[in-house]
């Protein structure tokens, strides 16, 4: 009785905090800005290291702040070589076709190998407690899991598709470390089915209301010649594109709240308590206040997004964090990322 009390008071909940302000990001995000225009873009990588420097110094675990250090000129060099692969895959679609096929298919090809580099790139440039974390150079496990299992995803006309969208998050989580800790995905194909189930219900009820609205139009109410009747039906199909985006929506922060609340780190278990729909609504929002103000509302929509995610995410802690041991991790380019980030390919979870 003694040993169970002694364990369970030895776990402890730990609330992340996100302490970041509109204010404060917005300075940092528009002189930003304004000296990247001013340089032609060559001030961007610092620009993005001030930014994700701030968002990771705001956010906090038990008492301790995250830290970024990539190096801005290590960034540039990743950037110009992507902006340059970018550029002469853009000129070779007017120069010579073939060629821009070939460049097309290359970058295809290499991206399981852009998604581990930009892994091991953000890992090893991020700290916790003066800890870095790690990711594995796993190339081969990465083409095995986004090639492969996509391959056959395509094959079984999609129904693969959310046992191959597990593997990937598997891959991402299990070959992640922080110090000597592991981090840890258990087994979750079926929770990957259930939100992909989940979404397509959703879209297919966006798709049944518009229809059953439809059928309550008299019949040849719908005319070309009508500016009212056309107008109602582009209504319609606008309420139904939307509709079926929001559902869409709910796709992403499903799965992200599935993999962070079910995952390990070492003997630490982590907990994620957001509310799915209250992520679509901030999402949805924040994307109507960037556009009604051209972009300014940048900095307050991501201020937004951070505070409710971190605010609502926690770690029962086991033991000591202090008892964790660093490792280390050889410097990364930045060029993975990079070139990822100018053709514009996914490497979330």
């Amino acid at each position: 009785m003694a040993t169970q009390a002694d364990a369970a008071a030895a776990v402890r909940n730990e609330r992340f905090a996100f302490t970041g302000n509109v204010s404060e990001y917005f300075r940092i995000w528009i002189v930003s800005l304004c000296l990247t225009i001013i340089t032609v873009g060559f001030y961007s990588p610092w620009a993005k290291v001030r930014k994700r420097r701030y968002l990771y110094r705001s956010t906090r675990l038990a008492g301790s702040s995250f830290d970024y250090h990539a190096d801005p000129v290590a960034i540039l060099k990743g950037r110009l070589i992507a902006v340059g692969l970018l550029a002469l895959y853009v000129a070779s679609s007017y120069v010579a076709p073939g060629v821009e096929a070939v460049l097309g298919l290359a970058v295809f090809a290499a991206i399981p190998w852009l998604i581990v580099r930009s892994r091991m790139f953000n890992a090893r440039y991020t700290s916790y407690r003066n800890l870095r974390f790690r990711f594995d150079p796993v190339y081969g496990e990465a083409y095995k899991v986004i090639v492969g299992w996509n391959l056959l995803a395509g094959l079984t006309l999609g129904l693969l598709y959310p046992h191959a969208h597990y593997r990937r998050s598997a891959m991402i989580v299990n070959n992640s470390h922080f110090g000597n800790l592991d981090f840890v995905l258990p087994n979750l194909s079926g929770g990957f089915y259930a939100r992909y189930i989940q979404v397509s219900l959703l879209m297919l009820g966006a798709v049944i209301v518009v229809g059953v609205l439809a059928t309550l139009l008299p019949a040849g109410a719908v005319t070309a010649d009508d500016p009212g009747s056309a107008a109602a039906l582009t209504a319609s199909l606008t309420g139904l594109l939307v509709a079926m985006g929001l559902a869409a929506s709910y796709l992403g922060p499903a799965i992200a709240k599935l993999v962070i609340g079910s995952m390990n780190v070492g003997d630490h278990r982590m907990n994620c308590h957001w509310s799915v729909p209250r992520v679509v609504f901030i999402n949805f929002t924040n994307l109507v206040a960037i556009a009604l103000t051209i972009g300014l509302a940048i900095p307050w929509a991501t201020v937004r997004l951070q505070r409710y995610q971190f605010e609502n995410m926690s770690i029962d802690v086991t033991g000591n964090l202090d008892s964790i041991i660093a490792t280390q991790a050889d410097e990364v380019s930045a060029m993975g990322e990079e070139i990822g980030e100018a053709f514009d390919i996914d490497i979330g979870l």
